[in-house]
């Protein structure tokens, strides 16, 4: 008897051991993905994000100009003015909440998000102050009249010097940080939200970059507020 309980229990491991194989054999898991699936070019949109919204939002090309909503003479400029919810919000204004790690609702400066977006990957050049290529105080000079009205001068020693300093830690939404290769002030860049700002880099054009990314926390000299 004692047997014959051996003899069932061993048929049945046996069995599970097949069905398993079988199932591992046949899964797409484990697949390697066909060649015409992978994706061929880079996405055109902030660190490869991507949104999917409902049918009636409308794709934004990463050259198109970002139309969002209408300001309805309110004094501040909220993405849900106009709309009849946040589904409508053009795909970029999602993807740029992502990357700064915000709610969509408190993205408060419309026309921060469309320069940025319009600007987004433009190449660095020195003296640059054209989509063909941009420096960093041109790019945040550019930057500070369109979405904060605020006339900067046009190198970034200037504009250290035309900014209040502040401390690292009442960093806000406008001010501007300063880095330094030696011992001037060679660079600039806007501070937007979560440790986060936006600026033109030598080597990968306008980008958002991180203050606790190693090479900007070793540069960084100081932080400054914009007079209005």
């Amino acid at each position: 008897m004692m047997k014959k309980q051996v003899n069932i229990r061993a048929q049945l491991y046996r069995n599970i051991a097949m069905l398993l194989l079988s199932t591992l054999a046949s899964c797409s898991l484990f697949k390697p993905l066909p060649a015409s699936k992978k994706q061929k070019t880079p996405s055109p949109f902030f660190d490869n994000i991507s949104v999917t919204l409902d049918s009636r939002s409308r794709a934004v090309k990463s050259n198109e100009q970002v139309v969002i909503g209408e300001d309805n003479g309110q004094t501040e400029t909220h993405y849900g003015y106009a709309m009849p919810g946040i589904e409508y919000l053009p795909p970029v204004v999602f993807r740029y909440a992502v990357l700064l790690d915000i709610e969509v609702e408190n993205l408060n400066n419309r026309k921060l998000v469309e320069y940025v977006h319009q600007w987004w990957g433009v190449p660095y050049r020195i003296g640059g102050s054209s989509m063909e290529g941009i420096d960093c105080s041109g790019f945040v000079k550019g930057l500070a009249l369109d979405a904060f009205g605020v006339n900067l001068p046009r190198t970034s020693r200037e504009q250290a010097d035309f900014c209040k300093e502040i401390d690292i830690k009442d960093l806000k939404e406008g001010d501007l940080v300063f880095f330094s290769q030696g011992r001037s002030i060679s660079h600039v860049g806007l501070y937007v939200s979560n440790n986060k700002f936006v600026h033109a880099s030598t080597s990968m054009g306008v980008v958002i970059s991180d203050l606790d990314e190693p090479y900007w926390k070793k540069r960084f000299v100081k932080a400054g507020r914009m007079n209005p």
